[in-house]
């Protein structure tokens, strides 16, 4: 297997491009139109989905990723899409909270909670474990509790 995407399922527990194409495929979206709701450029979408990047760097464009995916079994698709794309998870910015004495970890979870009920979290943390991202699902289900 490619290292990239090796990397990619160590960090998110299934590759970028697994992920990317389920929501094309659930939402009915090109990977253009994927891209825009995410926040992200068409050709750095593609570059993550083929492993040539193998990190997300921003966080809010993570977050609305964890929102596409959590939000995946509501009816109004064009809703969720419209919201997800105007959301703005970084309500509380990690240097701010981060001076204030918090954690990494913290900072983290924190951010998930802006992003997604404690049902939804839980749900993303166990696929997370379900799919051997150890590290992941416990950061999720401590941000589900």
């Amino acid at each position: 297997m490619d290292t990239s995407i090796q990397q990619q399922r160590e960090i998110y527990g299934t590759p970028l491009g697994e992920r990317f194409a389920a929501l094309t495929a659930h939402y009915g979206l090109s990977q253009r139109g994927l891209a825009h709701v995410l926040g992200l450029s068409a050709p750095m979408l593609s570059q993550l989905s083929s492993g040539r990047r193998i990190k997300i760097g921003n966080p809010a464009v993570y977050g609305r990723l964890l929102m596409l995916e959590a939000r995946r079994g509501e009816a109004d698709v064009q809703q969720v899409l419209r919201e997800v794309a105007e959301a703005d998870p970084a309500t509380v910015t990690q240097s701010r909270t981060k001076a204030a004495g918090a954690t990494e970890r913290q900072v983290t979870v924190d951010y998930l909670r802006t992003l997604a009920d404690s049902e939804q979290l839980r749900v993303l943390a166990e696929q997370a474990r379900h799919s051997g991202a150890e590290t992941l699902a416990a950061v999720l289900e401590e941000a589900g509790a």
